[in-house]
């Protein structure tokens, strides 16, 4: 009894071509006229979000492999984007499995069960859930290092992705496990999972796509309020120290903030139709949407790809630009300290205060945040490559950088300033103690000397 129950919904089966398939509405042949003619947006958006993702996932592979052409560290290790990567990479897979709709279209049916129906429920279910996993990903990791002004670590880092994939497989797999063939069949304009386990829609997809969504606008709000928050407060201080610095560090992270928006925004935009129309049919008992609302909402979704691919490809440029080193793709370009990566230490602390250290005949002096040094302000912000034009220490894994200043002009004693970027959510002795860790650097022979007479 209890199988005759499990397959009560697929009864009686159907003959196409000699083969047996689930009734209507789990299969269609043919297609109804508005199903039909609705495939063709949708195939052409897939077909272009397939090609932009490949080709953008292929680009970012190649800077990966070629990075020391443009960049002083690894890209790898910027983590935005890897998360883009990431995201990118879902992306592709949800617009695969939209791509099968030209089968559909071909064949003028969508048969349940049937080895392409099932390959298409299994890569949108699973492409659909891992792309919010990767947004809210986004969302959170943005709010870490904007608010906390911190870096997660590499470790955890990979950590974390890892898991992101295998939650998005676990909670497709799962259902398949359970009902194995009969989980995906036909679902409006293609296949998905099963009309018949509504209950399983909202433990395995519904529920985590919507606490994405609403936990994303959830994360950003907070984080732009305390960003403001946060901003207002170090440009008070900004008045009594007068650190261009500072200033730069702040717009730097308002802006990254404000490009890893622009996804989140993307994925709510062009998934929430979807969404909305599924719960409304389980409000009605099943009942299911028209076919011209499915064709509109199913090229809304697959849309994902090259939406995410274009805004990648417009914001690509500023985004290395305040996180990565060797912005621009020229590592040699160091002269414009208010765009640079160095300057702003965003990469590696979130918003910093700096801190100037003289070193001076093998000995540290430290120069307050409160009191001037006996070097210019403007002389101070300016860094100097070495005599070959290449930094002297190259960035770390993390992508921190100690930029190392010389005075200019000839006699006097050498000095070296070495500029030190601190979180600013750290109190005055733990500045301290930072500076007492720093390695003793002495004067080299050939450094620039200046006179100190006034």
């Amino acid at each position: 009894m209890s199988q005759y129950h499990d397959r009560f919904p697929y009864e009686p089966e159907i003959h196409v071509d000699g083969h047996l398939y689930f009734p209507a509405p789990y299969s269609a042949s043919p297609l109804p006229p508005t199903l039909y003619h609705g495939l063709i947006p949708i195939g052409l958006l897939a077909l272009l979000s397939v090609m932009s993702t490949l080709a953008l996932i292929c680009f970012i592979a190649y800077r990966f492999a070629t990075w020391r052409l443009h960049y002083r560290t690894f890209v790898g290790y910027n983590q935005y984007v890897v998360l883009v990567l990431n995201l990118l990479l879902a992306d592709l897979q949800q617009s695969s499995g939209f791509l099968i709709s030209w089968h559909w279209y071909k064949q003028n049916e969508i048969l349940a069960p049937s080895s392409a129906c099932f390959a298409q429920g299994w890569l949108i279910h699973s492409g659909d859930v891992a792309s919010g996993l990767f947004v809210l990903g986004i969302a959170i990791h943005t709010f870490y290092t904007a608010v906390y002004g911190r870096r997660v670590g590499n470790k955890g880092f990979a950590a974390c992705v890892i898991g992101l994939w295998a939650f998005a497989y676990m909670l497709t797999g799962t259902g398949v496990g359970m009902h194995g063939e009969k989980y995906f069949v036909r679902a409006g304009a293609w296949c998905w999972v099963s009309s018949a386990y509504e209950n399983d829609r909202l433990a395995f997809h519904y529920i985590w796509i919507f606490l994405i969504e609403f936990g994303t606008i959830i994360i950003y709000f907070i984080t732009f309020y305390q960003l403001r928050k946060k901003t207002n407060q170090l440009f008070r201080g900004e008045l009594e120290n007068s650190s261009a610095r500072n200033a730069a560090t702040i717009e730097a992270v308002n802006r990254v903030t404000k490009l890893m928006t622009l996804y989140p925004c993307v994925y709510i935009l062009l998934t929430l139709p979807l969404s909305a129309g599924r719960m409304w049919s389980m409000a009605h008992h099943g009942r299911a949407t028209s076919d011209a609302f499915a064709c509109t909402a199913g090229a809304l979704l697959t849309s994902c790809g090259w939406v995410d691919s274009l805004l990648y490809t417009l914001t690509r440029k500023r985004l290395l630009q305040d996180t990565m080193p060797g912005n621009s793709g020229n590592s040699r370009r160091t002269h414009d300290d208010s765009n640079n990566w160095e300057a702003t230490e965003l990469g590696s602390k979130g918003i910093t205060h700096t801190r100037t250290v003289t070193v001076e005949g093998g000995q540290v002096l430290d120069t307050p945040r409160n009191q001037p040094s006996d070097t210019d302000s403007s002389q101070r912000s300016r860094r100097q490559p070495s005599e070959n034009g290449n930094w002297e220490r190259p960035p770390s894994p993390n992508g921190s950088i100690d930029p190392i200043l010389s005075g200019k002009g000839s006699g006097g004693k050498t000095k070296t300033e070495i500029t030190v970027g601190l979180r600013d959510i750290m109190s005055e002795s733990e500045e301290d103690d930072d500076i007492a860790a720093l390695p003793a650097y002495k004067a080299q022979p050939t450094a620039r000397r200046y006179n100190e007479k006034h």
